[in-house]
């Protein structure tokens, strides 16, 4: 019967963890965009980096969904190293608010009533409103929230029934430590502290253990939800290991504090605040620790920040800046990476084509932030080719970003969008390759002693500094509309440029001012120089409109 009751525990636990993956999954879609948008705007000094931290976690009910929002954030440059932070340290005091939940309405009320009914109503929601996806949502929070409070239904009667079998007076006598590492696995495994603070409660409301074990027990939940943080970061990009190791840091000085002071922090509980119900007091003491950190760091957080971005600096194999091509990012902010890493990738390729027709008077106007990791890395390549193969690179490390990018969390015009800036760093990577296939010929073409050539080279050079002259200014225009007539214009152009390059070289060759055999590389040339322009237009069509513009566009020339 026992190792029934077992199992009806471990059941228990389950369910209140799948709970919680549907309370969180649906919160996510509900406002994921909101929280997105909140985090970006509300880091702006340590103070509100740190409520927002708090606030959003208690919301989302999960610090880990958070963290990964502020790796993203982090990531991408949208927000600081200490902004970072301070969302972090603000995500351990709102990961607490679940075990006030869990001690008030889990373990004070009975909420056997209404458990069955809200999963029944829900449950029924789900199936017959399956095509409505606003009802399906708000169904799916409910059976979420249903099966939590089941969840901890089956806990506490399998505890009530364990402690009348099981004499656990035994084992009560061990070190405290041994408590602090069974919370720090049992947290590692499972992937939640949550999860080890309603064991613990539970434990602690059927007395089956001291208020002190059950402290020891939520000290190392609280180290052991940093685990997972840690074991992504070890082969990851250089601000998720500053972050996963501020995390771990932070954690592992509030275990130590609490650990030290679990005594006095009981007295001071009892005898001095009064408190006297040994649930509240856990979750209270949880709550204190984590404030308690909070304050201690809260003077440091800038120069730790400093201190990180030293000792953790980016790994120069990588091609990519904002992603990198084992990073894991939270589905609702893959955008923000996605598109400045896009917009990267094509100011790349605009400097790496200028620089293959030597156009080195011309300079692309963009942020300054843009110019020095292009600066940075063109300093770094010996050779062209070598420039080439950054490039190349870069845009494998965005197609694999974008292969472990989970398609069924995306909603279909967000969908669209992913797939519209795919095809950006695509169409932009065609432009490159045109323009690196041509190279050897531009040289010849520019160190030849026929004076017939040689203008037609400078004719081919003038057009292309023309064109990207246009490209420039579309770059900065930011009214879609104006955008997408620009380019139809550029292109249009493209295609005059083109015909006449090729009709002059005709007459030239019928004058006999051209030889023979560089007629037919000229024309390869032209065409190449074509095809690399009109690739780089598509580029920028794709990321700069809108689907339907995008659409139109393409209809356009077809048509």
């Amino acid at each position: 019967m026992a190792f029934t009751n077992f199992w009806q525990l471990l059941a228990g636990l389950g369910i209140f963890l799948y709970g919680m993956f549907l309370l969180e999954t649906t919160v996510k879609k509900f406002g994921g965009r909101s929280f997105k948008l909140f985090l970006k705007t509300h880091t702006s000094s340590r103070l509100k980096s740190i409520l927002s931290g708090t606030l959003i976690t208690g919301i989302l009910q999960s610090s880990s969904v958070v963290n990964l929002m502020v790796l993203t954030f982090a990531g991408a440059d949208l927000i600081s190293m200490s902004g970072s932070l301070g969302l972090v340290l603000g995500s351990n005091i709102g990961g607490t608010f679940n075990s006030w939940i869990v001690a008030f309405v889990g373990f004070k009320f009975d909420f056997e009533k209404f458990t069955y009914p809200i999963i029944a109503i829900a449950g029924a929601g789900l199936i017959i409103f399956n095509d409505s996806r606003k009802i399906y949502q708000v169904s799916k929070f409910f059976i979420g929230l249903g099966f939590l409070f089941l969840g901890l239904l089956f806990m506490k009667e399998s505890m009530d029934l364990l402690i009348k079998k099981i004499d656990f007076e035994p084992y009560l006598n061990y070190s405290n430590f041994l408590f602090v590492l069974f919370g720090f696995l049992f947290t590692a495994i499972v992937q939640t502290s949550a999860a080890t603070v309603v064991v613990a409660l539970g434990a602690l409301n059927v007395g089956a253990i001291s208020l002190e074990i059950a402290i020891s027990v939520v000290l190392g939940a609280e180290l052991g939800t940093t685990i997972k943080l840690v074991l992504g970061a070890i082969n990851g990009i250089p601000t998720k290991k500053r972050l996963a190791y501020a995390n771990f840091l932070f954690n592992l000085c509030t275990t130590i504090i609490g650990y030290f002071s679990i005594t006095s922090i009981i007295y001071f509980f009892k005898n001095i605040l009064g408190i006297k119900d040994p649930l509240i007091m856990l979750v209270f003491f949880q709550t204190i620790l984590n404030v308690g950190g909070v304050i201690l760091f809260f003077p440091f957080i800038n120069q730790f920040s400093i201190y990180l971005e030293k000792h953790f600096i980016r790994d120069e194999n990588a091609a990519t800046f904002y992603i990198h091509a084992n990073g894991t990012f939270y589905a609702e902010a893959i955008f923000d990476v996605l598109e400045k890493e896009t917009l990267l990738f094509i100011h790349q390729v605009i400097d790496f084509n200028l620089a293959s027709f030597h156009i080195i008077d011309f300079k692309i106007d963009r942020s300054e932030q843009l110019n020095k990791i292009i600066n940075d890395k063109n300093r770094e390549f010996q050779s062209y080719l070598s420039r080439y193969e950054h490039v190349k690179q870069a845009e494998g490390e965005i197609l694999f970003f974008y292969s472990s990018v989970k398609k069924d969390e995306i909603d279909k015009p967000d969908f669209n969008r992913l797939n519209q800036l795919i095809m950006a760093v695509r169409n932009a990577m065609y432009s490159a390759k045109g323009m690196k296939d041509i190279h050897q010929d531009r040289e010849n073409f520019h160190n030849t002693g026929n004076d017939s050539k040689y203008e037609q080279y400078k004719l081919l050079k003038k057009q292309l500094h023309d064109f990207y002259f246009q490209v420039n200014q579309i770059l900065s225009i930011n009214d879609k509309s104006i955008c997408y007539e620009k380019l139809m214009q550029l292109m249009n152009k493209l295609k005059t440029d083109y015909e006449f390059s090729m009709n002059n070289i005709y007459k030239q060759s019928q004058k006999e001012l051209i030889l023979e055999v560089d007629i037919s590389t000229l024309l390869n040339v032209n065409r190449e120089l074509y095809s690399s322009c009109k690739a780089l237009l598509h580029s920028l069509k794709d990321f700069l409109l809108d689907a339907s513009q995008a659409e139109k566009f393409n209809n356009t020339l077809l048509g």
